[in-house]
């Protein structure tokens, strides 16, 4: 949805829109799949800025950290951002800024209007679970068949060897017993 700041000036500007996304725009996070986002929000006229006010709801598909199976997490996410309207990009070959922290809660708007999709977008990558489990007791996979120990066991050594330690079990199986 484009807001366009002039809806804003006189009075509070109010929206609700459904954002559906596309596996291509999930790629490099670690989402199997989005669900319809809902998104709602105020944009309120604060001379010279404007500010946002909103909040985004959806479910979202992650796979366990333990046994891999696809999980439906729910997730909200609220925001409130400073928009900054500006008349010109910086140029391409501008130095870099430093943000303060109170820079961190404000959005350089290029014009008079602004797309909400992108920061939904950036809100939905900041909302993936590090270390999504299926629940709480899972078993996960086993690091030697890969069977999943939720469903069934296995009769594979338990105690894993570390593989570092190879050279030096091929080095002692080569050496005669010590039969003192």
């Amino acid at each position: 949805m484009r807001i366009r700041f002039d809806a804003a000036r006189s009075e509070p500007f109010s929206f609700r829109e459904s954002i559906e996304v596309s596996p291509q725009e999930l790629e490099g996070l670690d989402l199997l799949g989005v669900g319809p986002i809902e998104f709602h929000g105020t944009v309120t006229f604060s001379d010279p800025d404007f500010v946002l006010h909103g909040g985004l709801r959806y479910e979202q598909s992650v796979a366990c950290n333990r046994c891999l199976k696809p999980v439906v997490v729910p997730a909200e996410a609220e925001l409130d951002l400073v928009l900054v309207e500006k008349a010109r990009p910086r140029s391409a070959g501008s130095e870099e800024v430093l943000l303060s922290e109170s820079d961190l809660g404000v959005v350089e708007v290029l014009g008079d209007s602004f797309e909400t999709r992108p920061l939904v977008l950036e809100q939905v990558a900041l909302g993936v679970p590090m270390k999504p489990l299926c629940r709480e007791d899972c078993r996960g996979l086993c690091p030697v068949c890969g069977i999943d120990r939720n469903e069934a066991s296995c009769d594979c050594e338990s105690q894993s060897r570390d593989p570092r330690w190879a050279g030096l079990a091929a080095l002692r199986s080569s050496l005669p017993e010590d039969r003192s």
